[in-house]
């Protein structure tokens, strides 16, 4: 019996999300991919206990969206005036959402999901905690962290150089700059140390070249004397 109600209430909220995503479809008069957000992958894993609620999972799905959206288009401090933002107003922005993969593995229950917000709802709510939103752009930059270390008189550049090995460990789906770290390539290699006395003047537009990118950060740490200079 329990099962048939949670499907019920499972049903209902399909039924719900389907109905407002064929409204937005007979009654748009815009391009719909210009007045949406879409968040893609949201993960969440779950025990599959007695009180197992699909419903719970998929609104938390919501929130996690949400939040990872909300981080994209505002400034951080800006954050805390949202903490307040209940599930049912999260909910009132949502246009879709689909589940693209689900999965029972020991027990866990895993589900992959993307949610689609509205804009002018997104920013209803921006306007109403007197937050200024700007749209998330992403963006690709080749990323060398050269570590130049005269205590030990060796230059660190790849494989060698912790920055370079951990650069990329934390990374989250709200941020917007995607850094490319260089393959060890031994021509490269080879030019860095040929030109570590010049490194500061050295044009690595070439290098950026090497993966269809234009825009380069170049990190140039010294280390003297138990001191460091960025």
């Amino acid at each position: 019996m329990k099962f048939f109600l949670k499907f019920f209430k499972l049903s209902n909220l399909y039924r719900y999300f389907l109905i407002l995503a064929l409204l937005n479809i007979f009654f748009s008069t815009a391009n719909a991919n210009t007045k949406i957000f879409t968040i893609e992958d949201i993960k969440i894993s779950t025990p599959f206990e007695i009180n197992f609620d699909k419903n719970q999972i998929i609104e938390e799905g919501f929130v996690q969206a949400f939040n990872q959206l909300i981080l994209s288009i505002i400034k951080s401090k800006d954050n805390i005036k949202l903490e307040k933002i209940s599930l049912g107003q999260i909910k009132g922005t949502i246009e879709t959402f689909s589940i693209k993969e689900e999965k029972f593995v020991n027990k866990i229950y895993h589900v992959k999901m993307n949610v689609s917000f509205n804009k002018k709802s997104i920013f209803d709510i921006l306007e109403n905690q007197n937050i200024f939103p700007s749209l998330p752009v992403k963006k690709n930059l080749v990323f060398i962290p050269i570590i130049i270390d005269y205590d030990n008189r060796e230059t660190q550049i790849f494989n060698e150089n912790v920055i370079y090995k951990n650069w990329n460990e934390n990374i989250k789906n709200f941020h917007l700059l995607n850094y490319i770290l260089p393959t060890s390539d031994i021509e490269d290699y080879n030019f860095l140390k040929k030109n570590i006395e010049n490194i500061e003047n050295i044009d690595f537009s070439k290098l950026a070249n090497k993966y269809n990118l234009q825009d380069y950060i170049i990190s140039i740490i010294y280390k003297k004397n138990k001191k460091i200079k960025l």
